[in-house]
């Protein structure tokens, strides 16, 4: 799997960062993690995934650019993703922004 090096982080996810970033790197189970990548479809912004997704070969080459421990905290993560993306560009193109 792909880690963006500027890595968006719930408050939670942030103390964990290295611990939860390395079980998922080996494919152990963390509970309660959900990971955010690009929309896998042409029409959503981001899509939140449980992170035990990502062992799925359909999902294992996104580019993960958020992490957060709960599912609230996930919304609030794609959140200020959204609205930083908006600041600087002045338009909701997340795919283009990261791309």
């Amino acid at each position: 799997m792909k880690w963006r090096k500027d890595l968006y982080l719930g408050e939670s996810a942030g103390k964990k960062k290295n611990k939860i970033k390395n079980q998922l790197d080996h494919e152990k189970l963390v509970p309660g993690v959900y990971v955010i990548t690009l929309a896998s479809n042409g029409k959503d912004l981001l899509d939140i995934l449980p992170a035990f997704m990502l062992f799925r070969d359909s999902v294992r080459e996104r580019e993960v650019i958020g992490l957060a421990v709960t599912k609230e905290e996930a919304f609030e993560v794609c959140e200020k993703i959204i609205l930083d993306v908006y600041e600087k560009t002045g338009s909701y193109g997340v795919r283009d922004y990261f791309s």
